[in-house]
């Protein structure tokens, strides 16, 4: 089964600069080697400035723990980290969710420093996800078909927690989000519809923007 890690590295203050440079010769590894691994991608969070996340995507758990963590690469990543961490890294894992692209085609490379980028994650009241995700699966369709500067809005559930799922969304600046976006139609119908209906319980959102790591897809 494809399995999705959500990954959250914790740089000393001062350190994020250092531990970015630490990831990328991995990184570079993992797109011209490991090629069953479909994104490795990694961003910024704007008030969490030590912090930095990523989305990877591997064929399997099992891949995940015997080739990813197992490469050479890897393990010297890991060392030169240890040394600009405040903590070792978390790795929350999730399933797709077959709703939404993880990337556009042409746009799984890194972009500009301007590019926007939202990790978030909704907790739902017991036993309705699926219905909440078929509300959302409607505006990831219109995404597809009306917002160009929307490069990812992807899907995924969370494995530990049944009433947990998350999105990745991409945006070429953060107008596109916070102008084009919010304001659609789909988007504003289907948001009314779970407030009528009281299905989520919280909402959290990641504001970020690139951090010049990584791939999303493979075109």
């Amino acid at each position: 089964m494809p399995i999705v890690a959500i990954a959250k590295l914790f740089a000393k203050p001062g350190q994020l600069d250092a531990l970015i440079e630490s990831l990328k010769p991995e990184s570079d590894y993992v797109k011209n080697e490991e090629l069953t691994t479909s994104a490795y991608y990694f961003f910024k969070p704007e008030e969490e400035v030590n912090t930095l996340l990523g989305i990877e995507l591997y064929e399997s758990k099992e891949n995940l723990e015997t080739v990813h963590m197992q490469s050479g690469p890897f393990k010297t990543f890991v060392d030169a980290a240890t040394a600009v961490s405040e903590k070792p890294f978390d790795l929350e894992f999730f399933e797709p969710a077959d709703i939404g692209f993880l990337t556009r085609p042409n746009f799984s490379s890194l972009q500009a420093p301007n590019v926007f980028v939202l990790q978030v994650y909704f907790v739902v009241k017991p036993g309705t996800r699926e219905k909440v995700l078929g509300y959302l699966n409607e505006i990831a369709k219109d995404v597809w078909e009306e917002e160009d500067g929307c490069f990812s809005y992807y899907y995924a559930k969370s494995i530990d927690n049944p009433d947990k799922f998350m999105i990745f969304e991409r945006y070429v600046d953060r107008p596109a989000w916070d102008i084009t976006h919010r304001a659609g139609a789909k988007f504003i119908e289907m948001f009314k519809r779970l407030d009528d209906e009281d299905l989520v319980v919280s909402r959290f959102i990641y504001e970020c923007y690139e951090s010049g790591v990584g791939f999303l897809g493979r075109d």
